[in-house]
């Protein structure tokens, strides 16, 4: 593979990197997917817990450069195409957007995820689900509903909190709640099977009864019916950049959440059963299915699998 810089923009560094194939086969045992596509390598969404910035250090890179280096991957189209058509005749999964989002900024311009999806298109039985917070995905709608003709396509879009002003902390360069909101929205009338990723929620701050119930209620009025969940999960290198931004913003959680991830990745037990006896109330009220097999995706138990 070669590196290139090809530009700057926001405090981003982005750089043109050559990958033989866009296709990737995952071999976690646990993963309810036997491939996974990432356009891109970081994620200039700037997301405060993401668990993803861990694999710029196989490139020798360190995690904390994961929000402000991101790699453009190119060419490959080949390669990715013959695996494209072995993937489909095996009738195995493809998740798009597990380690970074497909529809960050970087995607306006490059079309990386976009020249996959045209590829997508062109098939039947494709068995595919996306996950992202990009607002950019609607650009892609004649692509989307071409595939969902044609294949089984979940779209899942992810929002934690309804509170605008928390979101801009968490997730600094992603688009609103209103805004994400509004894709769920656009995307549901086109016909398109989508979900809510309320992935991660955040002990203290976003798992409040209140906060849930609006997120909740919000989402449903945009005809939402199905959703996943998840807890914070914290692994190096992530964990110590979390932690250094909860004591600037909000003190009053550090030292329970440095007590509770001190000798785990993921919270379990007690706490773990009151939120999803909390959120399975909220979706009965909503009118969410309760099954979460109904979203295309097992829910990820991310603790098991990373």
């Amino acid at each position: 593979m070669g590196v290139e810089t090809v530009g700057e923009r926001g405090g981003v560094t982005y750089r043109e990197l050559a990958a033989r194939s866009l296709l990737n086969r995952c071999n976690a045992p646990r993963m309810p997917f036997a491939w996974t596509v990432n356009p891109y390598r970081g994620c200039a969404m700037g997301c405060r817990y993401c668990y993803a910035a861990y694999t710029h250090e196989f490139m020798g890179i360190a995690g904390a450069d994961f929000h402000s280096l991101v790699y453009v991957k190119t060419g490959g189209d080949d390669e990715t195409a013959r695996r494209l058509a072995a993937v489909v005749r095996s009738g195995e999964t493809i998740a798009l957007g597990t380690a970074t989002d497909p529809y960050q900024p970087a995607e306006a311009d490059s079309k990386v995820t976009r020249r996959f999806l045209e590829m997508v298109a062109r098939h039947r039985n494709v068995r595919i689900g996306l996950i992202t917070k990009g607002a950019l995905i609607l650009r892609d709608m004649d692509l989307l509903q071409t595939i969902h003709r044609r294949s089984r396509l979940t779209v899942h879009v992810s929002l934690v909190s309804p509170h605008a002003d928390l979101i801009r902390k968490l997730d600094p360069w992603a688009p609103p709640p209103a805004v994400r909101i509004e894709v769920l929205r656009r995307l549901i009338e086109a016909g398109i099977d989508t979900c809510l990723a309320l992935s991660p929620v955040l002990p203290g701050l976003t798992d409040d009864e209140a906060s849930l119930d609006l997120l909740l209620e919000r989402v449903a009025a945009a005809g939402v019916r199905r959703m996943f969940m998840n807890v914070l999960f914290l692994r190096s290198p992530t964990r110590e950049k979390f932690l250094a931004w909860l004591g600037a913003e909000f003190p009053r959680y550090l030292e329970a959440y440095e007590k509770a991830y001190a000798t785990r990745v993921y919270l379990e037990g007690p706490y773990r059963r009151a939120i999803d006896a909390r959120v399975l109330r909220l979706k009965r009220k909503h009118g969410f299915a309760e099954k979460s097999d109904d979203v295309g995706w097992r829910r990820p138990e991310q603790a098991k699998l990373f």
